[in-house]
This record gives C-alpha cells, sequence and structure tokens, in this order.
C-alpha cells in the first residue's frame, strides 16, 4: 500500500466530514459528540486515507458509547523538533477495553466482543495502525473498562517529511474528495484481480498468465488476501480452498459480511469436488467454482464472463428509464445497497445542494467506500447515480402530460431548467419535451390497438 500526500485544508475536511458523517449518527443514539477543531489548518496528507483513519476511530466511539454520553474530538497542531505533527485525539464514555486486551487491539481480526450485536471483521484499527505508519505517524491508546477509551494520533503534515514518490502536486478540498478517486482510478484501466492461494508456483504461473490482461496482486493465505482487499481497489477475487492461518471459505464469508468488500464477486478453486464441497463454497457467498486441476483458458473464461456481466449490468442501470433494480440479475447485498442509496436520493429528491458527504453519512459510509461502491456496481460516480436517479423519477413524471418540463426538473432538484433538460439529453439520447411526446404517442398507440380488438355490437357472441 502506497500514499499520495498533497496539501490541502486539514481542518475543513475534517469538519465536513464529522458534520456530514457523524454528527446525525451520533445524535440517533443520543450521544453528544464534542468537536474541538484548530481553524486554519494547512498540510500534506494523504486525504482518503485519513477519511479512513477518522471514520475508523469515529465509527468505532459511536459504535461502543452508550446513549446519553460524550464523545470529544480534538484536533490541532503540536511543534517537535521542528516539524508540524497533527495531533487527532478521540475520547468516548464507552464501554472501555480491559488492561489485558488493549495490546491486542491493533491486531488483525481483533474484535471487542463486550457488546452484544456489534460484529465486524476486525480490520478496522489494524488498517487505521497501517495508515498511519505509512504517514510516519503513530497511535497510543488509554482505555478502562467501563469508563472509556482516549485514542491520540499523530501525523506529520510539513512536506519534508515524505519522499518524492510519496508527494502528489495538487491541491484537494473536501468537496473534491470523492469525485477525485474516480479520475485517479482511470490512469490504469486494467481491472484488478486478487489471487489468493498458499501454491508459490501457482501464484507465479498467474503472475505471467494473467498479469498480461489484468492488473494481479497475490497473497499466500486468508489472511493475507484481507489486509490487500483494505489498501486496493479489486475487482475479482479467486482464492483456493484449502490453505493454512484462514482458508478460503472464511476469507470469502469475512470478505461478503464487509460493507466496504461485499460487492466483490468471488471465485473458488479447489481440488474438493464433491457437491456439498460446492455447496459449502456458495453458501460462504462465492460466485463461481472450479475444481482443480482445471484449465487455464476455463478460469480466463470465468474472469472474462464476470467482468462482462458486471458490465452490462452497469450499462442496463444507466440507459434503463425505470428503477426495477431486480430485473438486473445483481447480488443480493449489490441490491440491498443500491435499494438502500435509492431510498436516500428518493426522501431528498426536490433538495437541490443533497450531496455526496450527506449521502455517506445517511448510508453509515465513508465518502471513499461509498464512492468505490458506485464506481463497481453501477460504473457511476455517487454524483452521477444521484443524477441518474433523479433523471429516473423525472421520467416517471413526464409520463403525465398535463406536467410542464420546469416543474419536473424543480421537482427532481434541479434549480435550472435548461440543465435539466440538458442532463436528461445526455442521459437517455432525448430531450425531456421529446420523450413526453413519445410517452403519448405510445400511450396512444396502445389505447387504438385496444379499441381496434374491442367487439362492436354486431358481433356476433
Amino acid at each position: 500500500m502506497i500514499i499520495n500526500v498533497c496539501k490541502g485544508d486539514i481542518s475543513s475536511f475534517t469538519a465536513e466530514i464529522v458534520a456530514s458523517n457523524f454528527q446525525t449518527l451520533a445524535q440517533k443514539k443520543d450521544i453528544r459528540l464534542i468537536t474541538q477543531i484548530e481553524e486554519g489548518i494547512q498540510g500534506y496528507l494523504d486525504f482518503d486515507k485519513l477519511d479512513k483513519i477518522l471514520f475508523n476511530l469515529l465509527s468505532n466511539a459511536i459504535k461502543y458509547t452508550p446513549e446519553h454520553k460524550q464523545i470529544h474530538l480534538t484536533l490541532k497542531v503540536m511543534h517537535r523538533d521542528g516539524y508540524r505533527y497533527l495531533f487527532i485525539q478521540v475520547e468516548d464514555e464507552g464501554i472501555g477495553i480491559p488492561a489485558k486486551e488493549i495490546k491486542l487491539i491493533f491486531n488483525k481480526f481483533y474484535n471487542n466482543k463486550r457488546l452484544p450485536g456489534c460484529e465486524s471483521n476486525g480490520i478496522g484499527l489494524s488498517l487505521t495502525k497501517e495508515l498511519i505508519t505509512l504517514h510516519h505517524g503513530s497511535i497510543e491508546v488509554q482505555s478502562e473498562a467501563n469508563k472509556g477509551s482516549v485514542f491520540t494520533v499523530e501525523l506529520p503534515i510539513d512536506k519534508e517529511i515524505y519522499s518524492k514518490q510519496e508527494i502528489q502536486e495538487a491541491t484537494v478540498s473536501a468537496d473534491e474528495e470523492a469525485e477525485s478517486m474516480i479520475e485517479n482510478e482511470k490512469s490504469n484501466d486494467k481491472p484488478c484481480i486478487l489471487f489468493v492461494d498458499d501454491n508459490k508456483d501457482l501464484r507465479e504461473l498467474m503472475r505471467n498468465i494473467l498479469g498480461k490482461s489484468y492488473q494481479l496482486i497475490t497473497a499466500k493465505n486468508g489472511i493475507e488476501g484481507l489486509e490487500l482487499l483494505s489498501g486496493n481497489n479489486i475487482d475479482i477475487a479467486i482464492c483456493d480452498l484449502m490453505m493454512p492461518e484462514m482458508d478460503g471459505l472464511e476469507f470469502c464469508r469475512r470478505l461478503k459480511a464487509d460493507v466496504q468488500t461485499n460487492h466483490i464477486p468471488v471465485l473458488m478453486l479447489t481440488a474438493k469436488n464433491g457437491t456439498e464441497d460446492q455447496i459449502e463454497c456458495y453458501k460462504a457467498g462465492a460466485e463461481s467454482y472450479i475444481a482443480k486441476p482445471f484449465e487455464m483458458k476455463i478460469l480466463q473464461a470465468r474472469i472474462e464472463n464476470l467482468l462482462k456481466a458486471r458490465e452490462s449490468r452497469q450499462l442496463s442501470f444507466r440507459s434503463k428509464t425505470e428503477m426495477n433494480i431486480s430485473t438486473l440479475d445483481y447480488q443480493s447485498v449489490d441490491e440491498q445497497f443500491l435499494n438502500s442509496a435509492i431510498e436516500c436520493i428518493e426522501t431528498h429528491l426536490s433538495e437541490s445542494d443533497f450531496d455526496i458527504p450527506q449521502m455517506a453519512m445517511e448510508l453509515n459510509m465513508s465518502t471513499s467506500t461509498l464512492t468505490r461502491k458506485f464506481k463497481v456496481i453501477t460504473g457511476l460516480t455517487p454524483l452521477g447515480f444521484i443524477r441518474n436517479i433523479k433523471l429516473k423519477h423525472a421520467c416517471t413524471m413526464l409520463k403525465d402530460k398535463s406536467v410542464n418540463i420546469s416543474e419536473v426538473a424543480y421537482a427532481t432538484g434541479f434549480s435550472v431548467p435548461k440543465y435539466f433538460t440538458k442532463c436528461f439529453k445526455d442521459e437517455f439520447g432525448i430531450t425531456p419535451t421529446e420523450y413526453q411526446e413519445k410517452m403519448k404517442n405510445a400511450e396512444g398507440s396502445t389505447l387504438a390497438n385496444g379499441f381496434h380488438h374491442l367487439p362492436s355490437e354486431n358481433d356476433e357472441a
């Protein structure tokens, strides 16, 4: 995993993340989230990674803090050894961590089991520490069971700390962060495949063959595979069933249980070819199954089919004027995510200022996760998805020939009717007026056909 630091307004970025993602979440639990954010902090950080660090720390604090308690977030600049450091502290009045477990919380797959019903895949704090270490920073924790925890992070924010390879000469604002992720990922259009297998020779063979057509990342067991999922944008995961430390079934279950990765299709490889073995793979959430030994052409064909099916669903989703997700053959978790996102947009349909941070907050995920999931599932940016859903609703309204274009524009959150017309034509290839006329003609044709088949009084019974 690498970082790409650039200069930005850290204070504004943090304040917007807190306001957009966490204040409402805290209010729902009747938790008071108090922030002390020093104004005007400018510095060098990887803002996508900072988003993940803040999201993990604050979501954990809210998750493990009971109702009617407080959480304090402090953000300020500290000076040490001639350099500036960003000081982030999250203090909660939650259930705390027993002394004997404090040294374990940054281990992969650690799970605080003291709060029933709060299950996780145990990667959050481990990933947080890794992201902080990549920034040449540090994280410490103080905690007492039944009293609360204090997480303290220090990150260097001076350009001189980072190498030339880590610096991206650009300035990031909070408004641009989610959309810029898509542009960065376009730099390499090859799909990314994660190949997980304990056979070193097979991993090397896959590098030589699949590496020609795809970005290929390899891991020798499920634990390494999950770790790589956290820092890469994976399109397909291929894993062996039988592996040491963590087998393919457990890897698949954890991948599918995590909202950040459950959109990734899994192709399982195994020498066990019994009916029960195949059933276990599908129960774990795998989309496909290939028995070992296998022909390389078969594996390549399965990969191509999975990618083509995804591309076909993306195209169908964007081009359809209806919102019937069930006809597009999505996996159940993807369909559930899309339906939740659509319901969120429908709640704010007429609001022209409804944006990505607000949507991410209401769906309880970071803007980076939201952006990644929309890109993989629909091929759209979050803003593109919001616009697409609003325009689909416009199509429904335009079927009523008594409404005018301006009314539909305002009702779907477009403050300028001319811009609405442009977006509508870009999306569906015709203007709203042409679409309305098309629907009227189609209705007339249907009625005419209906009258044509009605029996006359002179027809024999």
